[in-house]
Order: C-alpha cells, then sequence, then structure tokens
C-alpha cells in the first residue's frame, strides 16, 4: 500500500496549494521594486522570474518522481545516508520554519499598520495564530480544500484592479528597455523570489492523486501567480507615473484606497480583510512542510507537537521583540538568500546527484 494513499489531494488542491504558497507579502511591494530596478520595464522582468521558476519546478518534479511515494524528507537519506541524511534534512525544516516566520511576522506587521494599529502584538498574534492552528494542525488534504476553496471565493478580487484601467495611461511603458537589458536581467532577481513557494512541491508531491499531471499542474501554479504579478504590476506602471510609483511603498494597496463607490469609499479594508484569507495559505503551508520535516527528523507520525512548540515560541517571541520593519527587511532579504539556494540550485543539484547515483546502480 502506498505510504500516503489515505491522504492524497487532487490536482486541483496541488496546483491552488502551490500557487497559494507564492502570493504573500511581496505583492504589495512588487510594482514599487521592479520600478526601482528597472523602471517601468519591470514587468519584463516578471517573465524572466516565471521561466526561473518554471525550469526549478521542473526539476523538483524529475527529482520526486524517481520515488512517487516519498517526501524530500524521506528521499535525501535515501541517497545521502542517515547523519548526512538528518542534518540535511534538518536544514530544509528550518528553511521551511524561517519562511513561516518570515511571512507571518511580516504580514501581520503589515495588517497591524493598516487594520488594527491600537491592537497589542501578543494579541494580534493570538489573533492569526488560532486559525493557522486550526489549519496547520491537520492532514494535508485539509490544507488543499482549504488553499482551492479560498481561491474562488477571492477571485473577485482581482476585478477589482480593472476599475482602474480607465484613469491609466499606457504612455507609461514607453518607450521599452530604456536602459536596455541590463535592469531588466538584474531585477529577475527580485522577480525570482516573489515566485518562491514552489519549492513546497518537494513535500507535496508523494500526497498527489494523478503523479503524472504534476508537472503540469505546476506550470499552472507558476502561470496563474504570473498572471497576477501582471496585472497588477502593468496597472501599477500605467496609473502612477514613472516618477512616483517608487514613492509608494505598496502601491498595489495605493490603488485601491483611491477606488471610491457610491455604496462604498473604504474598498481596501473590504479588500484586505480578504486577502487576510489568502495570505494565511503562505504561512501555513511553509509551518506545515516544517513541522512534517521535524517529526520525521524525531520519528513520529503526527506533527501537531511541533505545530504547538513553534505557536509557543512565536508568541513568546512578539511578546519580549518587537520586530522593527528595518529588522524585517533584512530577515526577508536573507530568506531570499536561502530560497535562491534551496529553491532554484538546489533542486538542479539533487537531479544531477540523483542521476548518478542511479545510473551506477547504487540506489533504485
Amino acid at each position: 500500500m502506498k505510504k500516503y494513499a489515505l491522504n492524497d489531494i487532487t490536482l486541483f488542491q496541488y496546483i491552488f496549494m502551490i500557487h497559494g504558497s507564492q502570493i504573500g507579502f511581496g505583492l504589495l511591494s512588487l510594482p514599487t521594486d521592479l520600478a526601482k530596478s528597472a523602471g517601468t520595464d519591470g514587468w519584463i522582468s516578471l517573465l524572466f522570474g516565471w521561466a526561473l521558476a518554471v525550469i526549478a519546478s521542473l526539476f523538483i518534479v524529475q527529482v520526486m518522481k524517481k520515488h512517487p511515494d516519498q517526501t524530500v524528507y524521506d528521499l535525501i537519506p535515501r541517497y545521502f545516508g542517515n547523519v548526512l541524511g538528518a542534518i540535511m534534512n534538518a536544514g530544509i525544516a528550518v528553511y521551511f520554519l524561517f519562511g513561516f516566520f518570515v511571512a507571518f511576522v511580516s504580514l501581520v506587521g503589515f495588517f497591524k499598520i493598516e487594520l488594527l494599529a491600537n491592537t497589542p502584538n501578543f494579541m494580534l498574534v493570538i489573533l492569526f495564530l488560532l486559525p493557522t492552528y486550526m489549519l496547520a494542525r491537520n492532514k494535508i488534504r485539509v490544507l488543499g480544500r482549504y488553499a482551492e476553496i479560498s481561491f474562488w471565493c477571492f477571485l473577485w478580487m482581482a476585478l477589482l484592479y480593472m476599475y482602474p484601467l480607465k484613469d491609466t495611461h499606457w504612455l507609461h511603458l514607453l518607450p521599452m528597455l530604456k536602459e536596455g537589458w541590463g535592469p531588466v536581467l538584474k531585477a529577475t532577481s527580485t522577480t525570482g523570489l516573489s515566485f518562491l513557494g514552489f519549492e513546497i512541491c518537494f513535500v507535496l508531491y508523494p500526497f498527489l492523486k494523478h503523479k503524472e499531471k504534476a508537472a503540469v499542474g505546476i506550470i499552472i501554479a507558476n502561470s496563474m501567480t504570473l498572471l497576477i504579478y501582471m496585472v497588477v504590476t502593468v496597472i501599477s506602471f500605467l496609473f502612477f507615473s514613472p516618477d512616483d510609483i517608487t514613492s509608494y511603498q505598496y502601491p498595489t494597496l495605493k490603488l485601491l484606497k483611491v477606488m471610491e463607490f457610491r455604496f462604498l469609499e473604504r474598498v481596501e479594508i473590504i479588500a484586505l480583510v480578504a486577502y487576510v484569507f489568502l495570505a494565511i495559505r503562505v504561512w501555513t503551508h511553509y509551518l506545515y512542510a516544517g513541522t512534517f520535516g521535524l517529526s520525521k527528523l524525531a520519528g513520529m507520525q503526527d506533527h501537531k507537537l511541533f505545530v504547538k512548540l513553534t505557536f509557543i515560541g512565536m508568541i513568546l517571541f512578539i511578546t519580549f521583540f518587537k520586530p522593527s520593519f528595518l529588522w524585517m527587511a533584512h530577515m526577508l532579504k536573507h530568506f531570499g538568500q536561502f530560497g535562491w539556494a534551496l529553491a532554484f540550485v538546489f533542486p538542479f543539484l539533487l537531479l544531477v546527484y540523483t542521476s548518478l547515483v542511479r545510473q551506477k546502480g547504487a540506489i533504485r
């Protein structure tokens, strides 16, 4: 019997979990980050970032399909031995937990400023941790169902960004490649990191019911993320002038603040509340992947204990240490560096290594 057969997920759940892991804090500031690096040509960098993410994703699928009933935590000791494998697995688990920490603290800090400025930090953390715990303590099928239903329920948010098109100026995009390909290629590092989240496939793959569709599914997930990034980036470039856009920290949110209807003035409040339900997917998926790895290292079948310990640590951290935005910017930078290593470089090296070992007949 297959190891994870009783907890499998559908192709749609697989797609929405990968896509949901990518749409996080970076969406809010992405247009400004691209404008600072490549001007209004930054949208071209999105295509390069998407291509890199798709290539790295396919490397992951090629590695995992060699042992379709194993997660990366099962596969690593098989090729590297128990001692080195345990060290590598610990590093992967820490990476996912670091991703949870960065995503959670960044987004909670953002929501505190925009929605709940007078709420104490520890109360705000508990407020967000409760629904996170209700999700993360369950099996992966529950996370897949939430990712799917949250996508369809809040798809209307994408339509909001069509409203400012009546006040846009297409001349802002001209001329294309004003400063050549250099700035565009430089901004690819920013766009590549915006696609982080696809590496969750290392854990999702053995749970996928129809594994022959894994490659197609992960391409679709990355393409959905590209579409959302492209829409908010291009509309931001068209709405704000090339000089103004760099002065806004969150142009994606600023677009919503200028919208007004007869029946609703503060559109951004409704959108931010809806965004909470989408953002929770990011840190929940990273949390599950990290605690799942720790349970594997400890030889335990259930990861709930590590979810509880992580939450206790998070509450204590926020209670006694109040991270500033500058400090969080450093954490995001470090996570980006780790992300390049684990999500983009590691899959290629692992594919090469496993292929060489299998050719020698040492592993079947």
